[in-house]
């Protein structure tokens, strides 16, 4: 059974993959997050594709293969599945996977996927895995086509921290209303994989409540949700690193009292689209 965990990015799925790490039974991938299966243009993708239009869904078969032999096989020196398996392995598997697209769009997927993450685990020696490519939230209904037994962990997060944590860093929007803007498209569609998901498949974790309001509840709901029995060194880690602190909660008001409350408008707006949605809006600081 294996785990994903994801979110809108800067949420929190990281630290939830780590703490995950730190049980005896559940290893991090490594890369950690391994994009290939629900990154943009990646296996999940080509397999929504195919089922509004065939033709559609091999061009996009096609570029989820050509992603994982060069995007996602070397994104560093020590970041990307060639750390797990060679590029002959690779080309092979991918060559197979376009050949049986079409007859068996989904077994070729799931063979796929599975000769990568079966090297990975090999490589890593791990006999389960979490994964935590931010996407996952966002396709956790789909993960179900691949796994049937995967569980999927969406972790949610105050959209201004979102934002004010999104322009500190070197990637995403380096706006922080656009930012916000993206929160908000992000939240909406973690909504959808929520409501559509297999039931029983995906969990909704607020970061706040894990580092926060109700820490010890939230980390036992996490560990029954994926089936794992309580760590002592996993709480023992959870204890020092997974903390109000670490998360560093309210980054965004220590702006310019304009741009505070410019944020604080247009988050207002968001939030009343998605709740007239029924999303359920992230606890703030």
């Amino acid at each position: 059974m294996p785990v994903f965990s994801g979110g809108t990015g800067r949420s929190g799925s990281t630290i939830v993959g780590h703490l995950l790490d730190r049980h005896p039974d559940l290893t991090l991938t490594r890369p950690m997050e391994v994009r290939f299966v629900s990154g943009n243009d990646g296996v999940l993708d080509a397999l929504h594709a195919v089922r509004r239009d065939p033709a559609a869904g091999l061009t996009a078969a096609m570029l989820a293969g050509e992603r994982i032999r060069t995007r996602w096989f070397h994104r560093a020196p020590e970041v990307g599945l060639h750390t797990s398996m060679t590029r002959e392995q690779v080309d092979a598997w991918v060559e197979d996977y376009l050949d049986g697209f079409p007859g068996d769009p989904r077994t070729a997927s799931t063979t796929l996927v599975r000769r990568i993450m079966d090297a990975i685990c090999a490589h890593i020696g791990a006999q389960r895995w979490v994964d935590t490519t931010p996407a996952n939230a966002r396709k956790g209904d789909r993960l179900s086509w691949l796994y049937p037994d995967a569980r999927v962990i969406a972790v949610v997060r105050d959209g201004r921290d979102v934002a004010a944590s999104f322009v500190a860093q070197t990637f995403g929007p380096d706006d922080i209303f656009e930012a916000l803007d993206q929160w908000g498209e992000r939240m909406m569609r973690i909504h959808r994989s929520l409501t559509s998901a297999p039931p029983g498949t995906m969990m909704r974790i607020d970061l706040f409540d894990l580092v926060v309001d109700a820490r010890t509840r939230t980390l036992d709901d996490m560990l029954d949700f994926v089936g794992l029995s309580p760590s002592d060194a996993m709480r023992t880690w959870f204890d020092t690193h997974v903390t109000a602190d670490a998360a560093h909660g309210g980054r965004w008001r220590t702006l310019d009292p304009a741009t505070v409350e410019a944020i604080d408008e247009r988050y207002a707006e968001i939030c009343t689209r998605l709740e007239s949605s029924e999303v359920v809006i992230p606890h703030g600081d």
